[in-house]
């Protein structure tokens, strides 16, 4: 049975059609504008103009442009890796070495992707400078994930998510993907000329590497 379609219900979807589309072009401009000029100096007039909408548009969608830089900053998270695959990834039954080597295939993945570069440069501004959307977006977007990771290498390392040395392993197994990804032109361009940065490879060297270290860490740990 084929439901008849009415020119009133073609033309009341159209607008919202449309609306997601300018909301996303805007959010997208914002993105690079905030990653290249950062929040202080990126007006949204600016904005607006980049991404060919109205004046009103960064109102109209995100209410002011606080409202449009938190919504960067999520995008700029899901970007990086989204909450719900962490959550998917926690539930699974896949061994706690399977689950940090999903974490860092997604991350690691994202090398030469311009689609995470702007990402990446708007949360590194922002953890530099601060803004006062910051405690929000942790609270609902780095804390989550954070205690995933936590539970994850815990789980490796058999020994409590927040123990100091659980703690102080995050930082040593995500650090580098991070940085690489944040720096990884400049780096195998200027300081490391020569340097394979192939994502399988260097995803499989950050497993063994980071196995062998959990294993160190783990053992000096418990003979304390």
């Amino acid at each position: 049975m084929v439901v008849p379609v009415s020119p009133q219900t073609v033309v009341a979807r159209a607008p919202r059609q449309d609306g997601q589309a300018t909301r996303q072009q805007i959010l997208e401009t914002a993105g690079q504008l905030f990653a290249e000029l950062g929040y202080a100096n990126t007006t949204s007039k600016q904005i607006c103009e980049s991404s060919r909408a109205n004046n009103a548009s960064v109102n109209y969608h995100f209410e002011n442009k606080d409202g449009l830089y938190r919504a960067v900053l999520h995008e700029a998270h899901d970007r990086l890796v989204r909450i719900e695959t962490m959550i998917s990834l926690s539930e699974s039954p896949a061994s706690p070495e399977d689950k940090l080597r999903a974490i860092i295939t997604v991350l690691i993945g994202g090398l030469g992707n311009q689609r995470e570069g702007w990402a990446l440069k708007v949360l590194t501004r922002e953890l530099l400078s601060p803004s006062s959307v910051l405690p929000e977006v942790l609270e609902e977007q780095a804390f989550p994930k954070a205690k995933i990771v936590r539970e994850i290498l815990g789980q490796i390392m058999q020994l409590p998510p927040d123990d100091p040395a659980t703690l102080r392993s995050a930082v040593s197994v995500f650090a580098p993907c991070l940085f690489l990804l944040i720096a990884h032109e400049p780096l195998a361009r200027n300081v490391l000329p020569g340097l394979e940065l192939d994502p399988p490879a260097l995803i499989e060297h950050m497993m063994n590497y980071a196995r062998a270290g959990l294993q160190a860490v783990s053992g000096a740990a418990k003979a304390l």
